[in-house]
């Protein structure tokens, strides 16, 4: 069975956000052929060696007081989470890390970097090993957009996109999460389209079939008026849309109640919110499901971000009718008003106003989403086009 070689600079575990959810599925599945080796940083205390499942294994290696310092003042000094960066700079600098590297690195046949900010201090260890980048986000252009402006951002744009460039010139095969993407990437880097191939985020439709159907006949209701959800990590992006919900949407829909759930509570919890607006910071999975079973509408009022947003390939999965902005629905090959309905941010009272008085319209849409995903984004059949193009890349 031939070795790959997984490094990112943090842990799969705790499965906390989209990214942390693509790798768990996309590399659980391909470790059916291949055996994978996830190394990556943690803030243990020492070296763990965790089993995910049979031929999937995570190695991460504990930060340096030095390296979590410097997080600590970037952090501050940026006023944003830069944590990523960090490693671009100073990952080359943990002794033990490097250790690990070059003793993996020796074992395997492909190393697949899950974002550029680990490739500094691989680039040292590679010698004939298949590279592959698998870029979950056009990091240079989503950085771009969250930074605060000033020297800081400077500097550490300028470091990425020079890395980016090496990467990408030294790896044999690039998976991006959308066409989007893949012009994008084209236009920040001097690229080879040649050399890049779409694997879009996915969704386990196995694990939501037995919510949909029971979706589908439901008939209680938990409170009296409409149920419209949005979920959300922390990430800016994720602010940007609940602020939206807060101000612009919900106060003109005062008969409809909006729930906003994840860690975003955490960024607008001094919000001024109106009395139809709650706000869950943390749910477990079983009252994820519950909610998914009860919501009428799930929103995805996103302005900003790159890649593909996981939370409209949950929904789908679910079977909830979906409003969303052309951000949110990047990267899916969504029909508008067919599979969701697309709109700008001023228009989502009046749509949501439009499915509460057209239960028919609602009905369709969910059922539409829910096949979408199981012909396009199931997280198996990804993973397994994923896998021919890692062994075609190895023949060549």
């Amino acid at each position: 069975m031939k070795k790959i070689l997984v490094v990112n600079d943090f842990p799969i575990f705790p499965i906390v956000h989209g990214g942390k959810v693509r790798i768990f599925n996309i590399y659980k599945n391909i470790s059916t052929k291949f055996h994978v080796t996830y190394l990556c940083m943690s803030d243990n205390y020492k070296i763990q060696d965790n089993v995910i499942s049979d031929n999937f294994h995570e190695i991460s290696v504990p930060k340096t007081f030095f390296y979590k310092v410097i997080i600590l003042l970037a952090n501050i000094l940026t006023r944003c989470s830069v944590d990523d960066f960090i490693a671009l700079f100073f990952a080359s600098s943990n002794f033990r890390l490097k250790k690990i590297i070059k003793k993996e690195i020796a074992k395997c046949d492909v190393i697949i970097f899950c974002h550029p900010y680990m490739y500094p201090a691989v680039k040292p260890f590679i010698q004939n090993q298949i590279v592959i980048y698998e870029a979950l986000n056009v990091e240079y252009d989503l950085k771009n957009s969250i930074l605060p402006k000033g020297v800081f951002k400077h500097i550490m744009l300028r470091r990425l996109r020079k890395v980016g460039q090496e990467l990408l010139n030294r790896c044999d095969l690039c998976f991006v999460m959308s066409e989007e993407d893949k012009k994008i990437f084209s236009k920040v880097y001097s690229v080879k389209t040649s050399k890049i191939r779409v694997a879009p985020n996915g969704v386990d439709t196995d694990y939501y079939k037995t919510l949909y159907i029971t979706r589908t006949h439901k008939r209680e209701r938990i409170i009296s008026i409409p149920l419209i959800i949005f979920l959300g990590s922390g990430h800016p992006p994720n602010v940007e849309a609940a602020k939206q919900i807060i101000k612009n949407i919900a106060p003109g829909l005062p008969n409809a109640y909006f729930l906003i759930a994840g860690s975003v509570c955490w960024m607008v919890m001094n919000e001024n919110r109106g009395k139809n607006v709650g706000l869950a910071y943390f749910i477990s999975d079983e009252e994820k499901q519950e909610l998914f079973r009860v919501a009428n509408f799930a929103l995805n009022p996103m302005i900003s971000g790159s890649g593909t947003n996981l939370k409209m390939l949950d929904y789908f999965a679910a079977g909830i009718p979906v409003i969303s902005t052309d951000v949110g629905a990047r990267g899916i090959h969504i029909l508008n008003r067919h599979h969701a309905i697309i709109c700008d941010i001023n228009a989502f009272p009046k749509e949501i106003s439009y499915l509460i008085n057209n239960v028919d319209i609602s009905e369709a849409l969910s059922r539409n989403g829910r096949k979408l995903v199981e012909d396009l984004y199931d997280w198996k059949n990804i993973a397994d086009s994923m896998m021919h193009e890692i062994e075609d890349s190895m023949v060549k």
